[in-house]
């Protein structure tokens, strides 16, 4: 019973925070995500476009149990498989790359709100019909204002180290995941 409060509380935060009563369109199920919440849909995904890494090494280094030889069918001294270990290297690599850009993204918003401050408005000009789609789509904010982009960017922070963390050693159960 706890958890359901729990569960509701947090759907209050997150409705509160993108201003999900001011009707602009329905906002979809899973406002702001958290990746266990996107589990099932990552999972057909994946079955349905099964992934493929090309090993560019047979060892792990990533711990402290040192180099492991995953080579041959071996696991790694925690039990590490070469898929799993190669879906881990995609995985800081793909971090990598977005952790920069969003940190270069966050670099350009301080200083817009700096400048201009987190209540100027946004506009695209005339031509746009659906204005940030990406973020609506994962958020379900519709950004108005400078300091709505805030926010979204604080939760990209947030599943960048969330997903980050995943990586990390013991974490590992599917390659998959």
């Amino acid at each position: 019973m706890a958890e359901v409060k729990k569960l509701t509380r947090k759907s209050e935060e997150i409705r509160e925070l993108i201003k999900a009563e001011i009707p602009w369109e329905p906002v979809g199920p899973t406002p702001m995500p958290e990746i266990p919440d996107l589990r099932s849909w990552d999972m057909r995904l994946l079955k349905t476009y099964k992934p493929w890494y090309a090993p560019f090494c047979d060892l792990c280094c990533l711990c402290t149990y040192g180099k492991c030889d995953l080579s041959q069918g071996r696991r790694g001294a925690c039990g590490l498989d070469i898929a799993t270990q190669q879906a881990r290297i995609i995985l800081l690599a793909c971090l990598m790359g977005c952790s920069a850009h969003a940190a270069h993204a966050g670099h350009i918003l301080e200083f817009l709100i700096e400048r201009h401050g987190p209540d100027k408005k946004i506009d695209l000009g005339t031509y746009i019909e659906l204005e940030a789609p990406n973020i609506r789509t994962v958020t379900g904010l519709k950004p108005e204002t400078l300091g709505d982009l805030k926010t979204v960017i604080e939760y990209v922070y947030k599943e960048i180290t969330h997903l980050l963390d995943s990586t990390h050693f013991g974490q590992e159960g599917s390659y998959l995941d």
